[in-house]
């Protein structure tokens, strides 16, 4: 699938029970996103937080998948699963939560050096995931699909999980840590798959 999120684009490799592996790269051009130089100039590295939460938290206290939508119909996450990518978000839903702390499974912070990246949107993980709220698009109006470059780029990253996952448990992941509740970013939703026996 690929996505846009916070000015930065993520691709998934995979979500065992054993971490999570992708590829993360920035900027990506979100015409709202504060410039990555300063009077300093641009630096040698990005330094980004990731945290995941399982289960993914609550949207203004409801259930997470509130103002989501499958055929037409409230998403479901037992028998939607399969269907990510026909998922959508009611405009104006509000974001995530800050989870409990008890749930999160996953908090720290990683490196992504100076080098140029490439990303298509959709990317082959398309259907994988889901965004927690409607967000802007890197692909142009009436364009099906995009390629973006990217100054900053990292396609080897994994994380092992801090606590134990379940096949078939959902977890939120998100950039910004959850905060503010008024953030203009997108959390990512999925569930964690079988191992593929590719995990470090």
């Amino acid at each position: 699938m690929t996505v846009g999120s916070s000015d930065a684009a993520f691709q998934l490799f995979g979500a065992c029970v054993h971490s999570l592996r992708f590829a993360f790269g920035a900027p990506l051009g979100y015409p709202y996103a504060r410039p990555l130089a300063d009077e300093g100039g641009t630096p040698e590295s990005l330094f980004r937080r990731i945290q995941v939460a399982s289960p993914p938290p609550t949207r203004d206290g409801e259930p997470w998948p509130t103002g989501m939508t499958l055929a037409k119909q409230p998403f479901d996450p037992e028998t939607g699963a399969g269907k990510l990518a026909d998922v959508s978000c009611a405009d104006g839903i509000p974001s995530l939560d800050a989870p409990d702390p008890g749930t999160v499974v996953l908090d720290e912070w990683f490196r992504v050096p100076r080098q140029e990246g490439q990303f298509d949107f959709p990317g082959d993980d398309q259907g994988r995931y889901m965004l927690s709220i409607n967000y802007w698009s890197p692909i142009p109006d009436g364009a099906a699909s995009a390629t973006k470059t990217v100054a900053y780029y990292n396609d080897d990253l994994t994380m092992k999980w801090s606590r134990p996952v379940t096949v078939g448990q959902w977890v939120a992941i998100s950039f910004d840590a959850f905060f503010p509740l008024e953030r203009d970013s997108a959390d990512l939703i999925l569930q964690i798959q079988e191992c593929d026996g590719r995990h470090n």
